[in-house]
């Protein structure tokens, strides 16, 4: 029964037909074709076969396989390279900016960074002949022509002393002493006396502190930083870019710490206090 359904099947696949197409009105013969089921499966298959293959090569060579799920776009490479510069630009600033608030938080909380290394256990064994280590005549002559050169050159040269405005003028209370914490010099002067920036920079921090009442921190170039407490009030922002000598705050006498209208005013350089009075003159005689 199964073989005779079997050979059915295959009978009805290769069975001849024609087709004909004729002229409706005059009935003339047109077309006459000799047709099986299996030649129209093979050639419609063949057909279908051929139009998904010219389908897929439209789409793979043209910008239509962006509206296909899976796909990237045309400009898909170009997008992920500016995204991978971005994303270094983002990293460097990141460090930057990290940089700064750990400066800008050794300077709020009055820390210096450690200046000696640690030394290894090895290096303690090591025997030095002390006579060695004097400097010879020849060494004393050139240390004494490089002071000579250097007694007239002040400051540092990431960022030169004559580029430096003082910040008001006043007379100075309290000299710069790392030892006792005071990692700035004290200005009197009346209060509400406008307060200056010593040099081009960025506002850093602008904010009240219980201790040192209101201040405001300008990041400059080369890692200098000026600070200026106990201000009456702050006219610039966070963020905001100023000029060398543009008035940035009011003198006054807030914060706990604050002993009467005075500014306190402090340098850092990497991360560490100098004294202010190596660069600045603030004698108000002048």
């Amino acid at each position: 029964m199964s073989t005779r359904k079997k050979r059915s099947f295959l009978k009805k696949l290769t069975d001849q037909y024609h087709l004909i197409i004729i002229d409706e009105e005059t009935f003339e013969h047109k077309v006459d074709f000799s047709l099986s089921r299996l030649n129209v499966f093979v050639v419609t298959g063949a057909f279908a076969l051929l139009l998904i293959v010219l389908t897929t090569l439209l789409i793979a060579s043209t910008p239509l396989r962006e509206y296909i799920p899976g796909y990237p776009a045309a400009d898909f490479k170009q997008k992920m390279y500016m995204l991978n510069r971005k994303i270094d630009s983002l990293e460097k600033e990141v460090a930057v900016r990290n940089r700064y608030l750990s400066d800008l938080r050794k300077i709020l909380a009055g820390e210096i960074p450690g200046d000696t290394a640690s030394i290894p256990p090895s290096a303690a064994k090591v025997s030095v002949d002390s006579a060695a280590l004097q400097p010879t005549p020849a060494d004393l002559r050139l240390r004494k022509e490089v002071e000579e050169k250097e007694k007239f050159s002040a400051g540092d040269p990431g960022l030169p002393a004559p580029s430096l405005i003082p910040p008001l003028r006043g007379h100075v209370s309290q000299d710069f002493d790392p030892t006792k914490k005071h990692y700035g010099i004290d200005i009197v002067v009346e209060s509400k006396t406008p307060v200056k920036a010593v040099a081009p920079g960025t506002v850093i921090f602008a904010s009240w502190t219980p201790g040192e009442g209101n201040v405001i921190i300008l990041q400059h170039d080369h890692r200098w930083i000026s600070v200026y407490k106990h201000n009456h009030k702050l006219l610039k922002r966070q963020g905001e870019r100023v000029k060398a000598g543009e008035v940035i705050a009011i003198s006054g006498d807030t914060g706990t710490r604050s002993t009467g209208p005075h500014l306190h005013f402090e340098l850092w350089k990497n991360g560490s206090p100098v004294n202010p009075a190596d660069y600045l003159d603030f004698d108000n005689s002048l």
